[in-house]
């Protein structure tokens, strides 16, 4: 139930600022929604795919094809790429981006929960992994609204800060 939702906000969002309108917009606009309805349908649809019949009729074959059409793109992955796209064919704010990327991520879950029947507690020993992928963000939306991340002392603590917390979070990825 949740994908449908994650995925319309993923589009809209990451096109929100339309006001640039940059030639390769409309096109990634299309591809985001085409993808976008494709993947909830693929959830809507299940795997029910029926079997060839030799007296099939138009109506039953255009369905079967559309179902196998259905299961066999990575509709998911299409929205992702659409929605990275549109974010880079305008200018946005690191914290808009920064959003962007947690509702890919929670729609990707939503969309792997949905395909395999799975409960959300089998993301459980994945909750250190994804803690630490979400420091790594804030640091870096963090690290982007500075003005001058060049020059100064902060900076030099900053970096020191992203390095440990790189090293955290490889070390928490690792299988023990």
């Amino acid at each position: 139930m949740a994908a449908g939702p994650l995925a319309a906000a993923c589009v809209a969002w990451s096109a929100s600022p339309l006001a640039g309108g940059g030639s390769g917009t409309r096109p990634a606009l299309i591809v985001g929604i085409s993808c976008a309805a494709a993947a909830v349908a693929r959830l809507a649809a299940g795997d029910r795919v029926p079997e060839a019949d030799v007296f099939e009729k138009l109506m039953g074959r255009t369905r079967r094809l559309l179902l196998e059409a259905l299961q066999a793109g990575p509709w998911a992955g299409g929205l992702v790429i659409a929605a990275l796209a549109l974010e880079a064919l305008h200018h946005s704010r690191p914290w808009h981006t920064g959003l962007l990327a947690v509702a890919l991520i929670a729609f990707l879950f939503a969309v792997y929960l949905a395909e395999s029947g799975a409960r959300p507690a089998t993301l459980r020993p994945q909750l250190p992994v994804l803690a630490a992928g979400l420091g790594l963000l804030v640091l870096c939306c963090g690290a982007a609204l500075l003005p001058a991340a060049g020059t100064g002392a902060a900076s030099g603590w900053l970096r020191v800060f992203a390095a440990v917390a790189a090293v955290v979070a490889g070390a928490l990825a690792l299988p023990v």
